[in-house]
């Protein structure tokens, strides 16, 4: 080949590897201006109780994307129960842990307390749901003479409240413990009168021809019924971490009550439900003041949980609430 021919191949190949480049720059996706790329992503471990759709703020944070715009890249895991998710945190397998609240006071008892540092569902989202002309409106306790009832088994909270329930009204408690997943179909099986359950599936009972006969909301207005929890050190250690990841929770929370549409479309196809029956679910919530405007422990539900466990035996003595509650946190990202 001629230095001539060569110089030009030389030159073809140039061209060829210049347009290449120029391409591959300008269809690479721009990058967010708003974006610090001087911060690192933080990467941070969660331990849920159970994948349920109670738990609603905690997946619009994850599926909406809130987590990502604090700058954390969050992996949620299932630990299957509120004690194995709090133990997680405690080995330092996780950061955070999604759960009864009550499991910082009750491993405090036994030496190793955790701090609870905001709200995921405020108040008692159970429901007393059995088929139609079966069983009347239950205004007060003792009406529930009679009548049997499908909990999860003891020492759950579906079960502890529906024992007090029974108690309060001097009644011997008829109550059928029953695995996770298996109350609706212990109803409709017509093996109980009435199953204690939850949403989505209070919202689907409704949907196909149950009612409600009465709901716990109305004897615990107030309860701190799923919160988010640490122990002191990591606190101590990730002040900005845990404050990133309540401001997600803090966003959901005002998501999922402003637009509550879009977020019943995220809910509907993580736990395969109707669009419809998420909706509703999401309204209930909204309704009976679970899901606030906010991420703050009140006192008063907490007490009220505190109350429950002590009458359980679960905790020996009063758990105060300015011991194992942190309210900075919240009270910051409400801002």
């Amino acid at each position: 080949m001629t230095n001539k021919k060569l110089s030009l191949s030389l030159i073809v190949v140039g061209v060829v590897l210049l347009a290449a480049i120029i391409i591959n720059i300008t269809s690479r996706p721009q990058e967010n201006p708003n974006k610090n790329t001087s911060e690192s992503v933080k990467k941070v471990k969660i331990s849920e109780a159970f994948e349920v759709f109670l738990h609603a703020p905690l997946w619009v944070a994850y599926d909406k994307g809130f987590f990502k715009e604090e700058g954390l890249d969050v992996d949620i895991s299932i630990a299957g129960g509120d004690e194995k998710a709090w133990a997680a945190v405690v080995k330092g397998e996780a950061d955070f842990a999604v759960g009864d609240p009550l499991f910082v006071a009750i491993s405090g008892e036994k030496g190793q307390p955790g701090k609870v540092v905001a709200s995921i569902l405020n108040g008692m989202p159970f429901w007393g749901i059995a088929k139609k002309s079966t069983v009347p409106k239950i205004e007060k306790p003792a009406d529930l003479n009679g009548y049997s009832v499908a909990t999860l088994p003891a020492p759950s909270t579906n079960y502890a409240l529906q024992k007090e329930m029974f108690e309060r009204a001097g009644l011997k408690p008829n109550i059928r413990e029953v695995a996770f997943g298996g109350l609706l179909p212990a109803l409709y099986a017509g093996e109980v009168d009435i199953a204690l359950e939850w949403e989505p599936n209070v919202s689907k009972a409704t949907q196909e021809g149950y009612e409600i006969v009465y709901a716990m909301a109305d004897y615990y207005p107030e309860f701190a019924f799923t919160g988010l929890t640490t122990v002191p050190e990591y606190i101590e250690n990730n002040k900005d971490t845990v404050q990133k990841v309540v401001n997600a929770l803090q966003k959901a929370n005002t998501f999922i009550r402003e637009n509550t549409d879009e977020a019943a479309v995220l809910m509907a196809k993580r736990f395969d439900v109707s669009n419809e029956i998420a909706k509703k679910a999401l309204e209930n919530f909204i309704n009976n003041n679970m899901v606030t405007k906010d991420t703050i422990t009140s006192q008063s539900a907490w007490d009220t949980a505190v109350k429950v466990r002590m009458n359980l035996g679960d905790l020996k003595e009063k758990a105060p609430y300015d011991q194992y509650v942190i309210t900075d946190f919240s009270n910051q990202a409400k801002k």
